[in-house]
Formats: C-alpha cells, structure tokens, sequence
C-alpha cells in the first residue's frame, strides 16, 4: 500500500512547510493527483486521517483534485487526452504514445490559521 507512504510524505511537506513560514493550525493540504498516476484517492484519504493524528495536521483536511491526462502520439504529434495507459491515438489509430502528464502527485496548497 504505497498510498501510507504518500501520506507520510505529505504531512511531512507540510510539516516542514508550516514550520518554515507561520507557527499556526494546518487546516488543509490540497494535492492533485494525476488519473494515470496509479494512487487510489480513497486509500489515500484514509492513510492521511490515520497518519495524522497527533502531528500539527491533526485537524487538517486533505482536498484532492484529479488532473486529466494528456498523451502525444509518436507517429503523428497530435495530442489528446489519454484515461489509460492503453491509449490509441485518435487520429492515426497508433498505439505509440508518449504520456505527457497525468501520472503526477504534488501537494498545491497549505492553509494556515494563525
């Protein structure tokens, strides 16, 4: 389950980020997540509330938004949205994709009280 180790991960970002700036409340920590990047959202909304209880994000909220992705085709150029790693390019029926984005995970947003 590499989503216990993403949650890690982003309250330690987090973490590090509030300490670095404001010594208030973390509320939230919005995060986008690519459809192709393989990260089941709801285990990783389920890790976050394990994994931060008794941290400074022990009343955070983890808001998370999906990003669509984007492919080119090797063959043509053209580019197009891609939901699969099994891609076909729509204009040439080519299987030669090269992913563009989708696949990533960064943390966007840190809310702070003071």
């Amino acid at each position: 389950m590499h989503e216990l180790t993403i949650a890690h991960s982003i309250i330690n970002i987090a973490t590090k980020a509030a300490a670095a700036n404001s010594h208030g409340l973390i509320t939230a920590v919005c995060i986008q997540i690519g459809e192709l990047s393989g990260i089941e959202t709801d285990a990783l909304e389920f890790a976050f509330s394990v994994c931060k209880e008794g941290t400074a994000l022990q009343d955070a909220e983890l808001q998370v938004s999906i990003t669509g992705g984007t492919g080119q085709c090797l063959n043509c150029s053209i580019e197009f949205p891609v939901h699969s790693y099994s891609a076909i390019c729509p204009h040439c029926n080519s299987n030669a994709i090269k992913i563009l984005n989708g696949k990533e995970m960064k943390v966007v947003n840190i809310t702070i009280e003071d």
